[in-house]
Formats: structure tokens, sequence, C-alpha cells
């Protein structure tokens, strides 16, 4: 090896850990700047303080939560299961089979419409995928109205199960009061333990096949208490007011997230918005300008990849507001 190679060896090497050096440092800085973000957002939220009511409240969620994963598991479901549970969540008055054939019906409709008025394969293909994911957009808009009606309605039953309880009331005498005060969806809920309960089933397999039907984390929680209560004994009065309190603590710390990724949603939505608007609009003003996109092989590739990227966008900006805690 003669010296000038020996030079560029050492000059290599070098370089080499110059470079290391340099990313080692930005990847120190990063991660530095990366806990301090982090430990601004958990104060903003409320999970780093000294241990205070709440935090104990939430502190306590989390653990009955995971002893509610070992008491109470949904287990492998089945389609026709899984579809139920869907049925229940979304508030769907039909039949889960209606629901389904109409909207692919809609969707095949769509597509033979939008493919004989000279549309093209992939055109109708985008249609029906467009009415498809619709619908899934407005079914997981009424499953979050639902579920936030849902909580609070818990809230004020497990109040009004806690003072029936203290006026002499058994649980099944609270369960059919909470059954008569609270409206749908809570109250028919109630109604159904207390219906099964009336036709010899026990209170505790009544209160976890409920459970497992209309999946919920914070029905999951009320009944895995419910159930340990019921075998080990003890006051439910208590029990109710503490749960009462663990859920109110998880709706602040809900509202503080929605505050926080309020932006995200927002840009979100105009982010989708805008390409959508633009296309329509120009389709409106200049359709010879936006006849190839309908015309051209080419421009029906490059409308499906619009829709694939819109999509997969509203994909990442949804998984940019999940706050994990």
């Amino acid at each position: 090896m003669n010296p000038e190679q020996l030079i560029n060896i050492i000059a290599m090497i070098a370089v080499f850990g110059l470079v290391f050096s340099v990313w080692g440092i930005c990847l120190f800085l990063w991660l530095g700047r990366y806990l301090v973000r982090l430990q601004s957002v958990q104060k903003r939220l409320g999970i780093v303080k000294k241990e205070t009511e709440e935090s104990q409240t939430l502190r306590l969620w989390r653990e009955t939560k995971q002893e509610a994963r070992n008491v109470i598991s949904p287990g492998k479901l089945t389609l026709g299961e899984r579809l139920e549970s869907l049925k229940s969540a979304a508030g769907w008055h039909a039949p889960v089979q209606t629901v389904v054939l109409g909207v692919f019906g809609t969707a095949i409709l769509a597509f033979v419409v939008t493919y004989m008025l000279g549309g093209g394969i992939l055109l109708g293909l985008g249609t029906s995928f467009a009415i498809v994911v619709a619908f899934w957009c407005y079914t997981r808009s009424c499953i979050t109205k639902r579920e936030a009606l849902f909580e609070r309605q818990l809230v004020d039953a497990l109040g009004i199960c806690a003072r029936a309880l203290r006026a002499g009331l058994p649980l099944l005498g609270s369960f059919q009061l909470i059954s008569e005060e609270i409206d749908e969806p809570l109250g028919d809920i109630f109604f159904r333990i207390c219906h099964e309960q009336l036709l010899g089933l026990d209170m505790k397999d009544s209160i976890r096949s409920v459970a497992k039907t209309v999946y919920n984390p914070e029905l999951t929680l009320f009944a895995t208490a419910v159930a340990i209560q019921l075998q080990s004994g003890g006051n439910l009065a208590d029990l109710m007011d503490s749960l009462a309190s663990v859920i109110r603590a998880r709706m602040r710390l809900n509202r503080r997230i929605r505050v926080l990724t309020a932006q995200t949603q927002f840009s979100k939505r105009v982010l989708i918005a805008l390409p959508i608007i633009l296309f329509f609009l120009l389709a409106v003003v200049n359709p010879q300008y936006m006849e190839m996109f309908y015309q051209t092989t080419t421009g029906k590739y490059m409308l499906v990849a619009m829709v694939s990227m819109v999509l997969s966008g509203a994909w990442v900006m949804n998984r940019l507001a999940v706050l994990r805690f």
C-alpha cells in the first residue's frame, strides 16, 4: 500500500467519523427536544402532576381496564357478530343485512350509471368506492356522537344508581329505575339486563353478555367492577360513585385532547376539501380543460391516483391526531 492510498483511507475514515458525529449530535438534539415537548404535552394533559384525586381516578381506570381485559374479553368475533356490534354502536334501526345490501346496491347502481354515461370502468369503480367511503365516514361520525352521548348518560345513570342504592332499593330495582329515567341508548341496555334477570339469568352473566355485545370501554369497566363486587361483596353505592368520578376524569382528559388536536383536524378538513372543490370548480368553469381526465387512459389513472393520495393523506392526518397516554 503506497502512501497516497493510505492517506485516502485515513481521509475517508475521518470524513465518515465527522459525518457520524454530526449525525449523532443532531440525533441527541432531536431526542432532547422530543422529550421536552413530550413532558410539555403531558403537563398540559395533567398526567404528570402529583397524585391528586383526578390522577388517582385515571390510574384506577387504567388498572381496572387492564383487569377488564382478563375478566370480560370479547374474544374473536365472527363477521356477523362484528356487524351486530357495529349496528349497536352506530344506532342503526334497520337490520344489518338491509343496511349492507343497501350500501352495496347503491354502489353497484352508481357504477352502472357512471359506466353507461361514458365514464369508463375506472371512474365507475371510483364512484362506487367513494359511496362506500362516504357511508363509512357517516357511520364513524354516528358512532362518535353516540359514544359521547353514552358517556354522559352513563355518568348520570351511575349517580341515579348510587342514590337508589342508598335509598334502600336493590341493584335490580336501581337498574329498572335507570331504564325508566334514561333514554336510548343506555336505557335500552339496562332494560335488557332487567329483562334477562326476570327470565332467570344470573345478574353477573347478564351484565357480562351485555358488555360483550355492546363493546364500550366504560360499559366494560362498569360490568367488570359490578361483577367483582357481586362476587366479593362491598358497598355498591360507593362503587358507583367511584366509577362516575373515573368517567368524569376521562371525559375532562378527552376534552383537553380534542383541544390540542383541533388544529390538526381543521388542517385535515381543509387539505382534503381543497383538491375536491378545485376539481369541481374547474369542471364547471372550463369543461374542455377537464375532458382529459375522462377521455384518456392517463387521465383516468391520474384520477385514481388523486383519490388514493387524498385518502392516504386523510389517514396520515388522523394518525397524527392520536395521542397515546
